[in-house]
């Protein structure tokens, strides 16, 4: 694959990522209406969104192991499409059941592309290139979270909260149709030193996930660690589902501002994203050992920021730039922690390994929603968050100890790529 497929493979995913987030986080600003209308509290939408989240994850498992199966093109359109089409469709909803059903469609969709970008993500792109890499399809995320509230805080004031619904989905429709014809299918291993030169000579990649190769991801200590400190890490960012009702109905900001504030927020998040890919490149080209501490470090430092976004009384401009400056730290994480998940897994684990790692990630982010909705009905928003908010201390510590078996996992892969460069060569002699 050329520079420029690889470029534009990675921009078209990227588009597609942050339409298919926007998808999530579109309702947002419209909480207080959508739940007048349809006559449900906070705790209803909170366990729709865990609902959300998690059945998403759960079919990701499954998306997870055909990405080493079938082509992960057609996989990667089709997942995407699944998640659209409900999205539109639910500008439409008549009823509180309808309105559900139709979210956990798009949740399903929005869960299945996920492993699916970051397989492709490890196979076009080498060690080197992956943490900024891997911080651009984070970002996209990220924007997502912005565009969502953008529509749902703006269009949604002036048009009512259908609208936007429709909105979220409409820009995939030409990004999956130029993803289909003019995107090459990405081969397997095509990154790996050890193997790089053997597949651009035609020889394909051996290896293929079994079901009962899943036992042995657990056996790499650095998925264990990553996935605790997943499910720990999300369960704010799940809670930030309410951070527009926060601001409106505890800090006394119109909807217009809280979106505005939140925009805040998202751009933090986005500018968290790059400049963590970007330190996170340099800092393990310096030390691998070095990049679990730095996520630890800048983890930390988000809890303490949003906790103070939190307690703060002060105005707009005072909210937005701590909210910036919490976002900012806490998205370092993000791209850094999906670069040690390809740094230490093989070609074909790393659909599964990012399906397992969406489901529990999605787990967080689900009883995250969850919990911060009961909570916002038994202690008020703001205890809901701070509580929420101090699970980054969990997360922090366990990166910390990341730094430990990290490296070592690294060699490991290493030495295993190695042998089936051995074994392609003997393949192709015979």
């Amino acid at each position: 694959m050329t520079k420029t497929q690889k470029t534009l493979l990675l921009v078209l995913m990227a588009a597609s990522m942050v339409a298919l987030n926007a998808d999530t986080q579109v309702m947002a600003p419209m909480l207080v209406t959508i739940e007048a209308e349809f006559g449900v509290d906070d705790s209803a939408v909170g366990a729709m969104m865990a609902l959300f989240t998690v059945v998403g994850a759960v079919v990701s498992l499954l998306w997870g192991y055909f990405a080493d199966k079938a082509s992960r093109k057609k996989l990667f359109v089709f997942s995407v499409a699944l998640g659209e089409i409900p999205c539109a469709l639910t500008a439409l909803s008549p009823s509180w059941e309808v309105f559900f059903a139709l979210r956990i469609l798009t949740g399903i969709g929005v869960g299945a592309a996920f492993p699916l970008v970051f397989s492709i993500l490890g196979d076009i792109y080498n060690e080197k290139e992956r943490p900024m890499a891997s911080a651009i399809l984070t970002t996209s995320f990220g924007l997502g979270a912005i565009a969502g509230p953008v529509l749902g805080g703006f269009v949604g004031q002036a048009a009512g909260w259908r609208l936007p619904f429709f909105l979220a989905a409409v820009p995939n429709i030409p990004l999956l149709l130029a993803f289909w014809f003019l995107v090459p299918e990405p081969r397997a291993a095509a990154s790996e030193e050890a193997t790089r030169e053997l597949v651009e000579a035609g020889i394909l990649y051996p290896k293929h996930i079994r079901v009962q190769d899943y036992a042995r991801l657990g056996k790499v200590p650095t998925n264990v660690y990553l996935f605790i400190q997943g499910i720990a890490g999300t369960i704010p960012w799940g809670a930030f589902f309410f951070l527009n009702k926060f601001l409106e109905t505890s800090k006394g900001l119109s909807v217009g501002q809280a979106t505005a504030v939140y925009m805040v927020f998202g751009a933090g998040m986005v500018a968290g994203n790059l400049a963590g890919g970007k330190l996170g490149e340099l800092v393990f080209r310096r030390s691998a050992k070095d990049l679990p501490l730095f996520c630890g470090v800048t983890t930390f430092l988000g809890c303490l920021g949003t906790l103070g976004v939190v307690t703060l009384r002060g105005s707009i401009p005072l909210l937005s730039a701590a909210g910036f400056l919490a976002a900012f730290f806490a998205a370092m994480t993000g791209p850094n922690m999906r670069t040690m998940l390809l740094d230490v897994n093989p070609p074909e684990d790393r659909g599964p390994i990012f399906s397992i790692f969406n489901l529990t990630d999605s787990l967080g982010t689900g009883l995250g929603r969850w919990v911060a909705g009961m909570l916002s009905v038994a202690v008020g928003l703001s205890g809901a968050l701070t509580i929420s908010a101090s699970f980054w201390v969990i997360c922090g510590i366990v990166l910390v100890f990341t730094a430990r078996i990290f490296p070592k996992d690294i060699g490991i892969l290493n030495e295993r790529m190695v042998q089936t460069a051995r074994e392609m060569r003997g393949q192709s002699s015979t």
